[in-house]
């Protein structure tokens, strides 16, 4: 396996663990979000933004604030599907040929942030980061169980 199929998989896998649900948006607004903090976009040194090396770094940086649910199934739909599936969009993800869904003309650099609003008031590292400064996080959309914020 070379590193960058190796990258890949840890990606997709990691998008499904950060999801709070199966819909295929959700995960790929997550890989998308993912990105963000890897590939700067015109502008956003003007913004003080921090970006990651790696995929991994980004990952880690996630993975260690935002709840995790258990792997899929091998035969997840979700994961599988020949037209739909995160495992059939991951690659347009990390080579940038996949759009970011996350990115919309108000908000051209998309997401860097997700999670359930719900969270608002319960002190969670997402409700003190984000959803309690939404004057600095704006709102981009929602897709599956989470919204996305600048």
């Amino acid at each position: 396996m070379q590193q960058e199929a190796y990258e890949k998989a840890i990606l997709a896998m990691s998008c499904w663990r950060l999801a709070r649900t199966n819909d295929t948006n959700e995960l790929l607004a997550i890989a998308c979000t993912l990105r963000n903090w890897l590939v700067r976009r015109p502008f956003a040194d003007q913004r003080g933004l921090i970006y990651f090396d790696t995929y991994i770094s980004a990952i880690e940086s996630f993975m260690s604030v935002c709840p995790l649910r258990d792997m899929p199934r091998g035969n997840e739909p979700a994961m599988i599907d020949p037209s739909e599936g995160l495992l059939r969009r991951i690659d347009g993800v990390y080579d940038c040929s996949q759009p970011d869904i996350t990115s919309n003309h108000a908000n051209p650099q998309g997401a860097r942030y997700f999670g359930p609003a719900c969270e608002i008031g319960n002190g969670t590292w997402f409700d003190t980061e984000v959803l309690q400064r939404q004057g600095v996080h704006q709102l981009v959309g929602t897709f599956g169980g989470q919204q996305f914020f600048t």
